[in-house]
């Protein structure tokens, strides 16, 4: 069996996959589950979760914490100096997720954040693609030449 790929997942990616289990971001959930790539999230990705799921998905709540049973690797918070390098990079609110991206090097990163995570700026300021759950599944399929998915 090959090595699980790190994929740091973005709230919006998560909530997603909850929320539509047949969808992109539904797969990428079900390939955390069965241990196909390895989840990674931040405890600020836990805190947003938890306060959308609470305020606007009430009904997501118990996959939110199967979720969590996988579990996913979570990342502490960013430093001062992580977090002043990706306010640099991603003036935004998301800059803490950045940073907390940044500090692990995943394989890959996961987003429906387009608008934020997928500028120019952002894209040539990381060492790994950042990508929609659909184009993730794009390339896990020519990189595992899959036929499952």
């Amino acid at each position: 069996m090959q090595k699980s790929l790190r994929v740091f997942l973005d709230t919006s990616a998560i909530l997603a996959g909850l929320n539509s289990p047949t969808g992109a971001a539904g797969v990428v959930l079900a390939l955390c589950v069965t241990e196909e790539i390895a989840p990674m999230i931040s405890r600020q990705i836990i805190e947003e979760a938890e306060r959308n799921i609470a305020q606007k998905f009430p009904g997501l709540m118990p996959g939110w914490q199967s979720f969590l049973l996988i579990p996913p690797e979570i990342i502490d918070n960013p430093n001062h100096q992580e977090l002043k390098h990706a306010r640099s990079v991603l003036p935004t609110s998301d800059a803490p997720i950045l940073a907390s991206a940044l500090r692990v090097h995943p394989d890959y990163m996961i987003t429906w954040n387009t608008k934020d995570f997928l500028k120019p700026q952002v894209l040539s300021a990381v060492s790994f693609p950042i990508l929609t759950p659909g184009d993730f599944l794009v390339q896990y399929r020519r990189q595992f030449d899959t036929k499952s998915i």
